[in-house]
């Protein structure tokens, strides 16, 4: 198996927390963002947020851990109520 193979197969989550962290790269802007976890797969997840909306195509990095942080791209930014978010992210790494 590849080492892109190999990865694409291994997820770190806090068990006692569906919590997200993310980072927004806005070129040298980078904001912190906190999810809910909606739905997870080995092609990308989704969550629940709460904050302003995000364009398709930003680039978005999973904390998944202190050491681990894996690359997304929003694909779908809807709006469930004001400030409230789904997000749908591709993982690209």
């Amino acid at each position: 198996m590849s080492d892109a193979n190999r990865r694409a197969h291994l997820r770190y989550r806090d068990p006692y927390s569906t919590a997200l962290h993310l980072l927004l790269k806005d070129g040298e802007v980078e904001m912190p963002i906190t999810g809910l976890v909606v739905n997870e797969s080995y092609k990308g997840l989704s969550c629940v947020y709460v904050g302003p909306a995000i364009e398709v195509n930003s680039e978005i990095v999973w904390q998944e851990n202190v050491k681990i942080s894996t690359p997304c791209k929003v694909t779908r930014c809807r709006k469930l109520d004001t400030h409230v978010f789904l997000l749908a992210l591709q993982i690209v790494g």
